[in-house]
């Protein structure tokens, strides 16, 4: 048997929770190695931006702890600036590591990964492919329909051409997968919603249709998997937005020594946790209590607060406070979310039944409990003639 070790979107980034990343990643390449796996995808987006020292330093020694355990390989992702990986490849390590920058699209291309006991594997790698790079390169005169046209047959040949290396690789007795950063039309983002028309994007049967073993997907952060686990996304081990409260984990991909699919398991990783607390300050009372928080619920925990209230009573809540004292029951990070609720005024039954504007004023009067005299009272009430009768007059 042979079984991947399946992960994408590090977004390693000394400016964001590195921390977190690295210890989900050290649990990652633990969990492969229980597991006795072969192999070692990342599915890209291994920084979050142009790399820093401390970034690079990060993901060698990462790359450096996993080739204890087996090869590592990997595919460029939409975050990863050119050139930013192929250094890696360099590196001296017990097995070898392989990330490729670009698509597999030459017969021959494939990086054949030997492993133990004769058995094979043949990487087919599809970068992250830019749409705005690809127009950029066409001449001024190609209206938008053309470059439409000449984006989808571009795109089939690439397919073309990965089918056709997968198809040599098997023919050597290998197994090919296909490691991939793209966007998958229909797929489901952390918050639920369907994504539809974002970009350039495939669908899952165009990469079925490769006829890969199996197909490694990045870019999308929530995991997911299409034709019983063929193709998928391994979702990112670690949390990088607030929104993100799904589990997190790696992908165990079991195939036949000869390519065959066996099966797709997600194992879980411990990310860290996110913690919700949904406040209605809207309701005097409940502001005056305040914010009750559990230190044992928020311990460690990302700390998501939402708090409703009116426009009038924004000046009442010292958000900078808040955080301090969430902190202080130990939490690790804390968010404020402030939502306004406006209010919504509905005319007094009276004043829509009132037939004159005297009668009206009585009601408003009345519905805002305002008292005046009845001398007040009879000199309104003429004021008010007066002046319809004059728009009366002018009319």
């Amino acid at each position: 048997m042979l079984r991947l070790a399946h992960t994408s979107d590090l977004h390693i980034d000394e400016r964001g929770r590195l921390d977190d990343v690295q210890h989900v990643l050290r649990a990652f390449i633990e969990g492969g190695r229980r597991a006795a796996v072969d192999l070692f995808v990342v599915a890209g987006d291994f920084f979050e931006r142009r790399s820093t020292p401390t970034e690079r330093n990060a993901l060698a020694d990462f790359l450096k702890a996993a080739t204890e355990v087996a090869p590592v390989v990997g595919s460029k992702g939409n975050h990863d600036v050119a050139g930013d990986l192929e250094l890696f490849n360099r590196l001296k390590t017990k097995h070898p590591i392989h990330i490729e920058e670009r698509a597999t699209a030459q017969p021959g291309s494939a990086y054949m990964v030997d492993l133990a006991g004769g058995r094979r594997v043949g990487v087919l790698g599809m970068a992250w492919i830019d749409k705005a790079n690809f127009v950029s390169g066409l001449d001024a005169s190609v209206d938008q329909e053309q470059t439409r046209y000449m984006t989808i047959e571009s795109m089939r040949d690439l397919l073309t051409c990965l089918r056709a290396e997968a198809r040599r690789v098997r023919s050597v007795g290998a197994a090919p997968i296909l490691v991939t950063h793209v966007m998958l039309g229909g797929s489901v983002v952390s918050t639920g919603q369907v994504l539809i028309g974002i970009g350039l994007e495939l669908s899952p049967s165009d990469l079925k249709d490769i006829d890969a073993s199996y197909v490694a997907c990045g870019h999308i952060h929530a995991s997911q998997e299409w034709f019983g686990g063929r193709v998928a996304y391994s979702g990112s081990p670690a949390r990088h937005t607030y929104g993100e409260s799904e589990a997190k984990g790696w992908r165990l991909v079991t195939l036949e020594d000869d390519g065959r699919f066996v099966s797709n398991e997600f194992m879980e990783l411990p990310a860290r946790r996110i913690v919700l607390l949904e406040e209605d300050w809207t309701n005097p009372i409940a502001r005056a209590v305040g914010l009750c928080v559990d230190p044992i619920e928020v311990a460690g925990a990302l700390v998501r607060v939402r708090y409703h209230i009116r426009p009038q009573d924004l000046h009442l809540v010292n958000e900078e406070v808040l955080s301090r004292a969430i902190l202080a029951d130990g939490a690790h990070e804390v968010q404020l979310e402030c939502v306004i609720e406006a209010e919504t005024r509905v005319r007094a039954g009276e004043i829509v039944l009132a037939r004159s504007t005297a009668e009206k004023v009585d009601a408003y009067l009345s519905a805002k409990q305002i008292e005046i005299d009845a001398a007040t009272r009879v000199r309104v009430h003429a004021k008010l003639a007066e002046i319809e009768g004059g728009t009366h007059a002018a009319l």
